[in-house]
């Protein structure tokens, strides 16, 4: 190889790394204009927030969540979780989970996120969902009274529920069992049982 390939070869390869280097430098430049417009954007949403505009911050919101870069996650767990309180706000409380869901994808420690999911839990009667969210909350908060409080409560509820439907299935098999040695079923006879375990029956004309 005589000096004049060489030296080309050089060029060539100068040229490249000039190359990546400027598209480099050009894909920072984009990556910060979106960091900024989402920026601008989640400000107007906070605005209609503010202003009890909750749907057309959420829609806002979504919109800052199109701009945000997808390595910022901090970002978008607040996004995500700012969308689920819009939601909360409209007593959509199924939708606010899902959503709080997401936030706490980006970031599973997110406590506005999983407090807002545990409550919403616990208004959508879904308490064992919601006490698993306290239990998490505990542990990241260990000194907040309140989760401290929450918790316990919750707890009494979920065993209390438990146990509930632990007695309405085993009911229901002590019915099944006895109607069909008496030859009956549900359709033309009520059946209940008192405390001491003996049954009262009622019976309908079909």
């Amino acid at each position: 190889m005589d000096q004049s390939q060489s030296d080309q070869q050089e060029n060539q390869v100068n040229t490249k790394s000039e190359q990546t280097e400027a598209q480099q430098q050009q894909d920072k430049v984009e990556l910060q204009k979106d960091k900024e417009k989402c920026l601008e954007i989640k400000n107007k949403a906070g605005q209609l927030f503010n202003e009890q505009k909750f749907k057309e911050a959420a829609v806002v919101y979504q919109e800052a969540i199109d701009y945000c870069p997808l390595e910022d996650s901090n970002m978008l767990c607040i996004l995500n979780s700012n969308i689920a309180i819009c939601l909360i706000n409209q007593s959509n409380f199924k939708s606010a989970i899902k959503q709080c869901s997401k936030a706490l994808e980006y970031n599973p420690e997110f406590v506005k996120a999983l407090f807002n999911r545990a409550e919403c839990y616990e208004k959508t009667d879904q308490l064992e969902e919601a006490l698993d969210d306290y239990k998490k909350l505990k542990g990241l908060q260990p000194k907040d009274y309140f989760i401290q409080k929450k918790f316990i409560d919750l707890d009494l509820k979920v065993q209390d529920f438990v146990e509930k439907r632990k007695n309405d299935a085993m009911k229901r098999i002590k019915n099944q069992a006895l109607l069909g040695q008496l030859g009956l079923n549900s359709d033309n006879v009520q059946l209940e049982q008192n405390a001491d375990g003996t049954f009262n029956f009622s019976f309908s004309q079909q």
